[in-house]
C-alpha cells in the first residue's frame, strides 16, 4: 500500500479532502489517539463562518486563513505558523468580495505557490487572491458565475487533464466549474444542475479508475414533501464541465447532509464517502464499489449534540483512516470527536477533545511538521468574538515494519 498518509494533490485537489490508507505497521495495538489541551486565539474577525490551513512559505509550517461574511472591514484574514501551533502576527486582505463564507488554500495559478479562493454567500462571484510563497496574498481576482445568488464551497483540481488547475464548487442552485487557462486567466464558468435542492458540500476524486476526476455533492434539500437532501454522484466526461447525469443516494429522514469527504475507508482501494447532517448525532459511511457506484449509508455515533464539518486522515499511525468531527449545542461545551477507523469501513466510539465555542469548520494540517496529523476549528465565542482552536497531535505513533535483513 502507499505512503502512511496520503493526501491526493495537496495543492490541486483542497476543500475536501481526499485519502488513501497508508503502509502496514509493526504488529501492535494502537487503539488510542490524543491531542493537546487546545491552544484557542482570537482573530479581529466577528463571526468567522470558515478556516483553512496551507504552507504559504514552504517552510514546512502551515499558516491559517479565516473569513467571516459579516465583516466587511477584514473579511480575509491570514496569519504564517510558527511550527509550535501558535501564528505570526495577523495580515488582511480586503478584496475578497463583499460576503466571503468559504476560503480554501490552494495552487490555483500553477506555480507552487498556495493562494486563497473565497466564495461569496451574497452574490454571483468568487474571488482569488493570489500566493507569492513568501506569505503574502496578494490582490483578488474576481471571477463571474452568472445566474447564481451565491456561491458556497469550492475545491480545485485538475478536471479535464490538461496540468492546469480548475475550480469547481456548490451554488445557491447547482455546481459551477471555472477551467484554468494558465497564466492567471480563466475560462467562463459553466454551471449545471446538482440533482436536488440546495447543494452545499462537495468532493472531487476518481470514483471508478478510470482516470478522470469524479464529483459528489451534499444536496442539503428542503424538508418540503419528503425532500431531505441526498448525496449526488456525477461521473466526469474528461473535459471538465461534461458529467453524467446525477445518481442521487439518499441518507434518511431528516438528515439534512451538507460536509462530506471522500477517502478509502476499507482499504480496498475505492473511494468511500463520509457526510454529516445537521439533525444528526451520526457520521454517516457510504463504501464505494469502484465503479462509482455506493452502498447504502452506514451510522457511527459521534456526538450527542449533533456533528458538523468533518475531515479524514490516520490520527493514530496505524495506517487506518479515521474521521474527526466538530460538536457543539449551547449551552454544552464544544469539542472535537476523534472516531478511529478499523479499517474494515466502521468506526469506533468517539474520543472528544474540547475546543473554543461555536465551530464552524474544522481543518487538518500538520502544524508542527513532525508527521502527525493536527486539527483546528473556527468559531464564535463571547461577545461575538471570532477565534481559532489548535489541537496538536500528541499520540505515539508506532513503529513502521522493518524489512528483514538479507
Amino acid at each position: 500500500m502507499k505512503s502512511a498518509i496520503l493526501i491526493v494533490g495537496l495543492s490541486l485537489l483542497v476543500g475536501v479532502t481526499v485519502l488513501l490508507a497508508g503502509d502496514a505497521v509493526a504488529p501492535q495495538d494502537f487503539t488510542s489517539v490524543s491531542f493537546a489541551k487546545a491552544i484557542t486565539f482570537d482573530t479581529s474577525i466577528v463571526y468567522p463562518s470558515s478556516l483553512a490551513a496551507g504552507d504559504l512559505t514552504q517552510d514546512g509550517f502551515p499558516g491559517i486563513a479565516v473569513v467571516s461574511p459579516d465583516n466587511t472591514e477584514t473579511p480575509l484574514e491570514y496569519a504564517l505558523g510558527k511550527g509550535n501551533g501558535h501564528f505570526r502576527a495577523w495580515r488582511n486582505n480586503d478584496n475578497v468580495g463583499n460576503a466571503p463564507g468559504f476560503v480554501l488554500l490552494a495552487d490555483v495559478y500553477g506555480d507552487g505557490n498556495l493562494d486563497a479562493i473565497t466564495t461569496d454567500v451574497g452574490g454571483d462571484d468568487l474571488f482569488v487572491a493570489f500566493g507569492d510563497g513568501k506569505g503574502h496574498l496578494q490582490g483578488g481576482k474576481r471571477l463571474l458565475v452568472d445566474g447564481v445568488q451565491a456561491t458556497f464551497i469550492a475545491a480545485v483540481a485538475d478536471l479535464n487533464g490538461d496540468g492546469i488547475p480548475d475550480i469547481v464548487g456548490t451554488t445557491d442552485t447547482g455546481i459551477f466549474v471555472i477551467l484554468g487557462k494558465g497564466d492567471r486567466k480563466f475560462a467562463k464558468a459553466v454551471t449545471f444542475s446538482s440533482g436536488g435542492q440546495n447543494p452545499y458540500g462537495i468532493a472531487v476524486g476518481d470514483l471508478n479508475h478510470d482516470g478522470i476526476p469524479d464529483l459528489v455533492v451534499a444536496n442539503y434539500g428542503t424538508e418540503q414533501n419528503g425532500d431531505y437532501g441526498n448525496i449526488a454522484v456525477l461521473l466526469g466526461k474528461g473535459d471538465g464541465t461534461s458529467f453524467d447525469p446525477p445518481v442521487l443516494y439518499p441518507i434518511g429522514k431528516y438528515e439534512d447532509p451538507s460536509s462530506l469527504i471522500l477517502g478509502d475507508f476499507n482499504g480496498d482501494g475505492n473511494l468511500d464517502i463520509a457526510v454529516t447532517t445537521l439533525n444528526s448525532h451520526a457520521v454517516h459511511v457510504m463504501l464505494g464499489h469502484g465503479d462509482g457506484t455506493f452502498s447504502r449509508p452506514r451510522s457511527f455515533f459521534a456526538s450527542s449534540t449533533g456533528a458538523g464539518s468533518i475531515v479524514t486522515a490516520d490520527f493514530n499511525g496505524d495506517g487506518r483512516l479515521d474521521l474527526a468531527v466538530t460538536s457543539c449545542y449551547i449551552p454544552n461545551p464544544c469539542y472535537v470527536a476523534v472516531l478511529l477507523g478499523s479499517g474494515d469501513g466502521t468506526f469506533q466510539p468517539p474520543v472528544k477533545f474540547p475546543i473554543g465555542g461555536g465551530p464552524t469548520q474544522l481543518v487538518v494540517a500538520d502544524f508542527t511538521n513532525d508527521g502527525k496529523p493536527d486539527l483546528a476549528t473556527v468559531g464564535t465565542g463571547p461577545h461575538d468574538q471570532g477565534h481559532v482552536s489548535i489541537l496538536l497531535n500528541t499520540t505515539q505513533f508506532p513503529t513502521p515494519s522493518q524489512p528483514p535483513s538479507k
